[in-house]
């Protein structure tokens, strides 16, 4: 296969209206809804690459989203530098999101802040 990278990303939630605040006033991204009719889905594009969030056609009571299943562990934005994930911790701990704040992964010396979004799916800004 011949390709230029990875062209865009669909997470799949329970509620598409509260993900899109959540990817919005918390995160902070620009977030375009899509049609009338997608149930409240929208798109964020980060870099390159389009992220988007769509409500679950069908949904199953009580359903959050678990890495340990087969398919995806997390999905993880480039930070620009050092001070950017220090900032970010602090404006994810200031909105009451979970975080253990910027943390170094030991395999390969990485700094990073680990959060999750309201369907449970695991974000990460990393230092490259």
């Amino acid at each position: 296969m011949e390709t230029y990278g990875v062209d865009h990303i669909i997470l799949t939630v329970s509620d598409a209206e509260r993900s899109r605040k959540f990817y919005a006033d918390v995160l902070g991204f620009s977030v375009t809804i899509m049609a009338e009719g997608a149930g409240g889905s929208f798109y964020i594009v980060a870099g390159p690459v389009w992220v988007f969030v769509v409500a679950s056609r069908k949904p199953v009571e009580g359903d959050r989203f678990s890495e340990d299943r087969i398919g995806l562990d997390h999905l993880a934005f480039g930070a620009p530098s050092r001070e950017a994930l220090d900032a970010f911790a602090q404006k994810l701990l200031d909105a009451g999101v979970a975080t253990n704040g910027v943390e170094r992964y030991h395999a390969t010396g990485n700094y990073y802040v680990a959060f999750r979004d309201p369907d449970n799916i695991q974000l990460e800004y990393w230092l490259p």
